[in-house]
């Protein structure tokens, strides 16, 4: 007798679920309340499901249909349409049989039912759904009931994100600004100004009638709408004085309120409206400061960091407020480590010469803090700001001093950074500081420091003091014997330092001299290998000049690259009680307003369709949507289709943007190389300006010159120097050398064999400069000097004279250019790469280019004569595409610029039709790219 083998059942969350909510379909034995109950149980596990990021789309019939058996039940509903609006877009066919049951509901008796529905109806964000849910909003603005009215403004916004049109073409939006002024209900009201502010701005709406009506209302509001309330009165512009006395009046309630948002908004209202009244402003900055006081003694660390972070832009503008209530932003034993790092940085904003020595005492507690020594070193930080600014305060340096015995790597190399930043902005004070700092170099030998940092500010101020200190040449030679240990900012300090020393003890510092040189011209670092070939042929070719550009007398540095720009100060306070002060930065610099953008038409142009993909399909399809036939890609002048020109295959004739572009780092082809220099060689520049820094950039083959010999007291031995190395040569006519000069050559004998390690680079070509611009532009070091230089002659024979260069024209772009796309595709795919680069940018960079929907920047480039054929995109990816036409020959220059805001890399690509004109084009687009820089 066989067995009968039943089938497996289904096991799991997705299996047990499906059957609970089958058999809830069904009354059974089971009463009313205990059906209802067991659906809640069963609605309330799928959710917690869901909000663990379980896929729970499979559920929706049994879903619908269970919730549908229990219409009365609002807390079933509530859950199911949390469900629906979260898999609406993954399952839009079985979100469209929801759409029934939810306009039934939108006209149900129950309001609270009429809101949810409409809620959930709005918030499926489908566009082909956009015909189901117009009608019900707009019935919903009519709605009797406040519930439901304050649902259907908010859901007007939702289609307004989805399609603007829609909103046009039905008068939503006029019915909501008539709300605005009419409704009775402040709910109602409150929803209607985010919504008008959202879409037309808070400051077209920041009219005298509108805001004097709200302000009447103002107790009436909840805590969020206040805040809008309150925003709309920061940004309107009163009449005059008196004006302002009442707006103040009408506002000083709201900063005792218990929320810290509406203290804060009501701050922002306070200060910005009486920006224009210095005497007032003054007051208001004495009143706004016992509230903002009362929110930092809270307990909760993430109110008190954000109110911290706008006292500290306070503190900045208006330290003087602050200083006489220095105790209040002491250290806690309690507060998270971001509030303490905060409070220490406002100690440090408002340290004056009254309460300077019990800050810098506080602090002072703080880096004995070996717990976290994270802490201790953000107390020194402090107080090294405090001591830039407070340079007369006696103790503060000293406080410095005392932390280098402190036996804390962080707290040591955090003194030695503050150490040279107080050099750098007060010289004067060098002989007094390193004259005490000199006992303490013999127990911090830079070898002996933990972190990069300290050991880079140390060489900095050996070199830049050696004359204060007896043995500062033969304390960095530890660190030149260790150099491929080293980090590239300590390399290139030491390079500095060694030739900075050789100019003031030059017996001393030869064999220091030697061995960075050494070490530096094969440095695998592109930043350090060029300073060392532009230290050696500075040295080799002019002494004076070198040591004008190299040992310059020390300038005070009155604001370092570190601290934030007057400007971006200001627009941070513009944008007070937002995201921007807590990040220090302005909005522009961290939100993406328009994804896409349009350039403006001409004159004589039809606006072309949107488009968002193309055939080819491949990545970057779809970056520029909206863009006109002056710049549409994908359709030739006629408006055809790129695809089927003139009966061409799809794949000749894709869109520019699937074109293969390719790898910064692969080779350039022969065709290309032989007219222009590979990747930014030849003095072409990086894509910012000039010089080799791009992180693609291939290190240059310099050409041949003629060296000149060198005049200056420590460079009159140079010559002596160089020609005792082995396969250097003596230069062209050399000086000759006086008899004290003649002695002190064997001491330079450090480096004699710099030649032979040097003379890896004798069989590197000498690259063309194509004229004088193109010369001018690569010579990031001022002259030329790296191009001019031979360094075939340090380690092999001296090449024959060059041959006569052929005339090279000189660039001169059309203004009035104007190349059809199909023109420029056809050319971009015929034309082989001339030049390849990458570059790192700033997120301030980043986004200004995205500003004003790209406009800005394509508009900069125009000035140049470098036109644009297309720009846009979306993150992480902008494209902009450009060229430029040469007078007279009307050849063309295409430009191709990839930039990556995730990794904030601009990959740049040029193609040319006159391939020796590509160094100067470089140049130019350097030089405007560096105008926007950031």
């Amino acid at each position: 007798m066989s067995a009968k083998i039943s089938a497996p059942k289904p096991r799991g969350e997705i299996a047990e679920l499906t059957a609970s909510l089958q058999s809830l379909c069904t009354m059974g034995k089971r009463s009313d309340k205990e059906l209802k109950a067991q659906k809640r149980e069963v609605f309330r596990k799928v959710i917690n499901y869901l909000t663990v990021g379980m896929d729970m789309s499979s559920l929706f019939p049994s879903m619908t249909s269970c919730a549908n058996l229990s219409p009365d039940d609002i807390v079933l509903k509530k859950m199911l349409y949390l469900y629906i609006t979260h898999y609406a877009s993954q399952t839009p066919d079985l979100a469209l049989l929801t759409i029934n049951q939810l306009h039934k509901d939108c006209a149900d008796q129950d309001p609270t039912v009429r809101g949810l529905a409409l809620r959930s109806l709005c918030s499926l964000r489908l566009a082909n759904f956009l015909e189901y849910v117009t009608t019900p909003v707009t019935q919903g603005l009519e709605d009797r009931h406040p519930y439901v009215r304050k649902t259907a403004v908010m859901g007007v916004l939702k289609i307004y994100h989805i399609d603007q049109a829609v909103v046009a073409n039905t008068g939503m939006l006029e019915r909501v600004r008539h709300m605005l002024y009419t409704d009775q209900d402040a709910n109602v009201l409150a929803n209607c100004l985010v919504v008008m502010t959202q879409v037309e701005g808070v400051e077209k709406l920041a009219e005298r009638n509108l805001l004097y009506a709200l302000l009447n209302r103002l107790k009436e509001f909840s805590d969020w709408a206040q805040c809008a309330v309150l925003e709309l009165a920061a940004s309107y512009t009163p009449s005059g004085e008196a004006e302002v006395y009442d707006l103040l009046n009408a506002l000083e309630e709201r900063l005792g309120a218990a929320n810290s948002a509406v203290v804060l908004a009501a701050t922002k209202a306070f200060l910005l409206l009486t920006l224009a009244l210095p005497a007032t402003h003054q007051q208001v900055l004495e009143r706004i400061k016992e509230p903002l006081k009362s929110l930092i003694g809270r307990d909760d660390p993430a109110t008190g960091y954000a109110v911290l972070a706008h006292v500290a832009l306070l503190a900045a503008r208006a330290p003087i407020i602050f200083e006489g209530d220095h105790t209040a932003f002491y250290c806690r034993t309690h507060d998270p480590s971001y509030v303490k790092k905060l409070k220490m940085e406002i100690l440090a904003s408002i340290a004056s010469s009254m309460n300077v020595y019990d800050i810098v005492s506080e602090l002072s507690e703080y880096a004995r803090d070996v717990v976290t020594p994270s802490m201790a070193r953000e107390a020194v930080r402090a107080v090294g700001r405090i001591a830039l600014q407070v340079p007369d305060a006696s103790g503060v340096v000293e406080r410095l001093l005392i932390f280098l015995d402190s036996g804390c790597d962080q707290v040591v190399a955090e003194a030695l950074v503050q150490m040279k930043d107080l050099l750098r902005r007060y010289p004067d004070m060098a002989e007094v500081v390193v004259s005490q700092l000199g006992g303490a170099l013999h127990d911090l030998s830079p070898e002996a420091l933990a972190e990069a940092d300290a050991r880079a500010a140390l060489v900095w101020i050996v070199g830049q003091f050696g004359q204060h200190i007896p043995d500062a040449p033969y304390l960095l030679e530890p660190l030149a014997e260790g150099w491929p240990a080293e980090e590239a900012p300590v390399r290139a300090a030491l390079l500095t330092a060694a030739v900075q020393l050789f100019f003031r003890r030059p017996p001393e510092a030869a064999k220091l001299l030697g061995t960075v040189l050494s070490h530096g011209v094969v440095d695998t670092h592109q930043d350090v290998h060029d300073r060392a070939l532009l230290y050696y042929r500075l040295l080799r070719t002019h002494v004076a000049e070198g040591e004008r550009l190299i040992n310059p007398p020390l300038l005070a540095v009155a604001a370092f690259a570190e601290e934030l720009s007057q400007e971006v100060k200001d627009a941070i306070f513009q944008e007070f009680n937002s995201l921007s002060v807590v990040y220090q930065a302005p909005a522009s610099t961290f939100v993406d307003r328009v994804a896409y953008h349009s350039l403006a038409l001409a004159d004589d142009e039809e606006p072309a369709t949107a488009f968002g993909h193309h055939p080819g399909g491949g990545e970057g399809a779809g970056d520029l949507l909206a863009i006109d036939n002056a710049t549409n890609l994908l359709d030739d002048v006629d408006g055809a289709p790129a695809a089927t020109i003139a009966g061409t295959d799809n794949a000749s004739h894709s869109d520019l943007l699937d074109l293969v572009v390719p790898s910064v780092s692969s080779s350039v082809p022969a065709a290309a190389a032989a007219g222009s220099t590979s990747t930014s060689a030849a003095g072409a520049g990086s894509l910012l300006g000039g010089g080799w820094g791009g992180l693609a950039s291939t290190p240059p083959a310099p050409a041949a010159a003629v060296p000149q010999a060198g005049t200056s007291a420590a460079g009159g031995m140079l010559p002596d120097f160089f020609s005792d190395m082995p396969g250097l040569g003596a230069p062209a006519a050399p000086a000759a050398p006086a008899p004290a000069v003649a002695a002190a050559g064997g001491l330079l004998g450090g480096l004699g064999d710099l030649g032979s390690l040097m003379g890896g680079f004798g069989a590197a070509p000498a690259l063309p400069l194509p004229g004088a611009a193109a010369h001018a532009g690569g010579a990031g070091f001022g002259g030329g000097l790296l191009d001019d230089f031979d360094l075939g002659s340090l380690g092999a024979p001296a090449p024959a004279p060059a041959p006569a260069r052929p005339a090279v024209p000189e660039l001169h772009l059309n203004p009035s250019a104007r190349v059809s796309p199909a023109v420029f595709q056809d050319k971009w795919k015929s034309l082989p790469v001339a030049h390849t680069q990458q570059d790192a940018l700033t997120p301030a960079t980043l986004a200004a280019l995205a500003a004003n929907a790209h406009k800005d920047f394509t508009a900069h480039v125009a000035q140049a004569y470098i036109q644009t054929i297309a720009s846009g995109g979306q993150q992480p990816t902008y494209k902009y595409y450009f060229y430029g036409q040469q007078s007279g020959s009307n050849s063309l220059l295409l430009v191709e610029l990839v930039v990556r805001t995730d990794t904030r890399i601009a990959s740049l690509t040029v193609k040319a039709e006159e391939t020796a004109l590509v160094p100067q084009f470089v140049e130019l687009w350097g030089a405007c790219f560096m105008g926007f820089w950031r």
